[in-house]
């Protein structure tokens, strides 16, 4: 599954504010495959959901009263071992793709790590011959 969809959302940042959300998805049947809540220290910040279904996360998200935007990310599963993240940044470094911006999750006993790799959308072809 190298390319995934993305839900982007701008929440207040109140304690309960992400426990709603999750709990607004997951009542309306929403399988997350990964998200993003960075800290900040603004009034409201991003929130990017990375979804299994995104036709109908789109309209359980929009019917729970979320206003967001989708996106086409990568979504790469990597050998979780030394060295991997780095050699996959590489090649999209050699081939002039700015990544603006990922994260990445591995149980420590686990042998793959998801990668969500944001590039522009221009880059998304390349990069996916790349890296899927």
């Amino acid at each position: 599954m190298p390319k995934a969809f993305q839900l982007n959302l701008r929440l207040q940042n109140n304690p309960g504010t992400l426990a709603k959300l999750c709990r607004d998805l997951a009542d309306r049947g929403v399988n997350l495959l990964a998200h993003s809540a960075p800290e900040i220290s603004a009034q409201r910040g991003p929130i990017r959901l990375l979804v299994a279904n995104p036709k109908l996360a789109e309209r359980r998200v929009a019917d729970a009263g979320y206003s967001f935007k989708i996106e086409e990310v990568l979504f790469v599963a990597l050998k979780n071992r030394p060295g991997a993240l780095a050699k996959a940044m590489e090649k999209l470094a050699r081939a002039g793709i700015n990544v603006k911006y990922s994260y990445a999750t591995a149980y420590p006993k686990g042998r793959k790590t998801g990668v969500v790799i944001a590039v522009a959308d221009e880059d998304l072809p390349r990069a996916l011959r790349l890296l899927g």
